[in-house]
């Protein structure tokens, strides 16, 4: 299994193709959850069992990551550093990108 975010209830093909692969359960297993516990983050620690996030909480989301990407630039090194720091990265480009729709949901799981 893997952890991605999508838009619920497509309305165009944008919305349709919308997909950010953020981890497989193993690797936010083993890597992400001692971060998200250690730093005591609310939405990222959601994302494994799944959440809706709205426009309005793409904020406070974007903080979340960019205290994990500290995290994983001063505990992490190697190949496990640069594949979480992509996906972050990843994820926080392009997150905000999914609510060109104001009504927009992604769905995070």
């Amino acid at each position: 299994m893997s952890i991605s975010a999508i838009i619920i209830d497509p309305e165009d093909e944008f919305e349709r193709s919308f997909m950010l692969p953020i981890a497989t359960e193993s690797f936010y297993k083993k890597y992400w959850e001692p971060a998200i516990e250690e730093l005591g983050l609310q939405w990222t620690a959601l994302f494994q069992g799944g959440t809706d996030v709205e426009r309005e909480d793409v904020p406070s989301v974007l903080e979340e990551i960019t205290r994990l990407k500290d995290w994983v630039r001063s505990r992490m090194d190697g190949d496990e550093q640069e594949h979480m720091l992509r996906r972050l990265d990843l994820l926080e480009s392009e997150l905000p990108k999914a609510f060109r729709r104001g009504a927009a949901v992604v769905y995070i799981g």
